[in-house]
């Protein structure tokens, strides 16, 4: 009986691990004396996952070397699920010690390799953990997938539907997709990624949005007549915001592929990155646009009962593999915080909490400055 609660516990947390079908992903380039010909990438990132049996939680902790059994230590925040009688931690996103860094979102098109006698075989759920504590490079990474196989064979493993974006800080980013029982290697020229359809699906139907525009809509001007009783010049564009008119606003994995591919596109094309500082804002009001609050997505009501619940967005991430650095905010408590792997001590397990119980709120009402009587004004009444 012990056994099959076990069992039965086993395929429960495996249900629970993979349902965060809304994870997003975007590079931001920007000028960095540490990045390769003077350009660094900022990596935003954002996890969403449902409170699955309310037993969900999440912590950052440093992995190293003796703990891993890997050539490199790394940082990473764990997905734990505290399911009774077993306890899972799971990392789906991270940066090791050299600054290659990989994300793994949900992709519900995996189908994963076939078993083959005398090859050696890993868990999908174990991708993550092994190319952080094993490789140094995107071409590492690669090597080390190709020699081994990803199979699902138990619960746990076939509910772990992924693909993986990883990124070396040269800039080379790469995403790895299983279809078919084969391993297919995409170079991310977009620098964008979310859930399913696969990758070539999510770049064609960039194709749909090719009507945007990153100026104000003046294409029908002359058309324009004046259709008097006060109406004034029809057409005309009334107001800000209608160059995006037809961009997809819901949720969905193709929805925030394409938003974050023109978006990001457009600020570029506005206001060039000066520097690191300027790609954390950028980073920010990308993540931010994708955030989904607690509520708004609700759960599959086919799913058992208790396992899926409504989906948010529990942490987000902005990191820079070329200067290895990790900033992480969470759900309640948005304040941006770093971690500096340039200052981190690989050589022993570090941990950190994502929720520090705070809501990250800074009180300046003490911190006021006089100021000169001449611009004290505004606040007056213009007559």
């Amino acid at each position: 009986a012990r056994a099959a609660m076990r069992w039965s516990s086993v395929a429960a947390v495996g249900s629970c691990l993979p349902l965060a079908w809304s994870c997003s992903y975007v590079e931001i380039p920007f000028p960095s004396k540490a990045g390769s010909n003077g350009t660094a990438f900022m990596i935003g990132r954002t996890m969403e996952l449902g409170n699955l049996f309310g037993k969900m939680s999440y912590v950052i902790e440093t992995v190293p070397t003796h703990v891993s059994g890997g050539k490199y230590g790394y940082v990473a925040p764990m997905n734990v699920c505290g399911y009774p009688h077993l306890n899972t931690k799971v990392a789906n996103e991270g940066m090791n010690e050299v600054g290659l860094t990989i994300s793994a979102l949900a992709f519900d098109q995996s189908a994963y390799e076939a078993p083959l006698a005398g090859s050696t075989e890993i868990a999908p759920e174990d991708v993550v953990a092994n190319i952080l504590a094993q490789c140094d490079s995107v071409d590492s990474a690669l090597d080390y997938l190709a020699s081994v196989r990803v199979v699902a064979k138990s619960v746990l493993d076939k509910m772990q539907v992924l693909h993986w974006a990883i990124h070396e800080p040269s800039g080379r980013s790469v995403v790895v997709e299983y279809l078919e029982g084969r391993r297919i290697i995409y170079e991310n020229a977009p620098r964008v990624l979310t859930n399913d359809p696969d990758l070539t699906w999510q770049w064609r139907n960039l194709n749909t949005y090719s009507n945007l525009n990153p100026t104000f809509p003046h294409q029908n001007d002359f058309l324009q007549v004046e259709a008097g009783h006060g109406v004034g010049s029809v057409p005309r564009a009334v107001g800000h915001g209608w160059n995006l008119f037809g961009m997809p606003g819901d949720s969905s994995p193709p929805s925030r592929f394409a938003r974050l591919f023109y978006l990001r596109g457009y600020a570029l094309n506005t206001q060039k990155m000066t520097d690191e500082s300027d790609a954390v804002v950028l980073g920010t009001a990308l993540l931010n646009n994708v955030f989904i609050p607690y509520g708004v997505v609700p759960p599959d009501p086919t799913k058992v009962p208790g396992v899926d619940r409504p989906e948010y967005t529990p942490y987000g991430i902005l990191k820079v593999p070329a200067e290895k650095k990790i900033l992480l905010r969470a759900y309640r408590n948005s304040q941006w915080r770093l971690i500096d792997l340039n200052r981190v001590d690989f050589s022993k397990a570090q941990s950190w909490p994502l929720e520090d119980g705070s809501l990250g709120i800074e009180d300046i009402t003490a911190n006021g400055r006089a100021m000169e009587a001449d611009s004290a004004d505004f606040g007056q009444a213009v007559v």
